[in-house]
């Protein structure tokens, strides 16, 4: 008899800690996508979203919050929200100017945005597709919290 508290005791503790080391920042995190610092255009316009540029700055676009800030110690990794990502990437392509000389990184805008698209797609449609609970009684439309995106920029 014992033992039973004692294994008793052994097990809350082992399903606490359990818990606890599930509550790190990436735990939660739905499928993430890593892109290089260049993809969101040279340093003057990626740094609004990013920050600025360090020493190989890698992007990860995540259904989260956007941290500018890198880590004290590691590698110099940015978050940033993918919904946020799309906005920024169809705004800044439009201050382009259509010049040739615009031409490569337009289409490197576009390849990026693309990729994000593809992320954001497949989770809206299983978001919406999803029973809600509140449907029929008046709750939040479930289309304006993942609101459409243009396929292309």
């Amino acid at each position: 008899m014992k033992k039973l508290p004692a294994f008793a005791l052994l097990l809350g503790c082992s399903v606490c800690l359990l818990l606890l080391c599930g509550c790190s920042d990436a735990s939660y995190i739905t499928p993430a996508m890593t892109f290089a610092y260049e993809d969101f255009g040279p340093e003057p316009m990626a740094s609004r979203l990013v920050g600025p540029k360090g020493k190989d700055t890698q992007v990860v676009a995540r259904f989260a919050s956007t941290r500018k800030t890198p880590p004290a110690e590691g590698p110099d990794v940015r978050f940033v929200n993918v919904e946020q990502a799309m906005y920024f990437l169809r705004h800044q392509a439009k201050q382009l100017p259509k010049t040739p000389e615009n031409a490569a990184l337009r289409q490197r805008l576009s390849t990026t945005y693309g990729r994000l698209y593809n992320q954001y797609s497949t989770k809206r449609s299983a978001f919406l597709s999803a029973p809600s609970a509140s449907y029929g009684r008046g709750g939040m439309n479930r289309a304006l919290m993942m609101p459409p995106m243009p396929p292309t920029i």
